[in-house]
């Protein structure tokens, strides 16, 4: 069977396909392309709830923060240390 063939196969029954199935299917595509796909930090809601968490602390004064001189300084420090053992 041609692939266009294939993927009209595939249209037809996402078209005529009830939401359960539907389900089935997406679950089914996207375990089996996902090595195939890169992952996108951007529709990852754990990552962005994370994100947002950090900003809020900065925000509201919970955290301060570091300049970017203070990281670093301390990337330096860590640098030299690891180099010292």
């Amino acid at each position: 069977m041609a692939p266009i063939v294939k993927r009209q196969r595939l249209h037809q029954y996402i078209e005529i396909a009830n939401n359960h199935d539907i389900d089935l299917l997406l679950d089914y595509v996207e375990n089996s392309m996902s090595p195939y796909v890169p992952y996108n930090k951007w529709d990852d809601h754990e990552f962005i709830a994370e994100m947002e968490a950090r900003v809020k602390s900065l925000e509201n004064g919970t955290d301060k923060g570091h300049t970017w001189e203070e990281v670093k300084e301390m990337a330096r420090q860590a640098l030299s240390a690891k180099k010292a053992k």
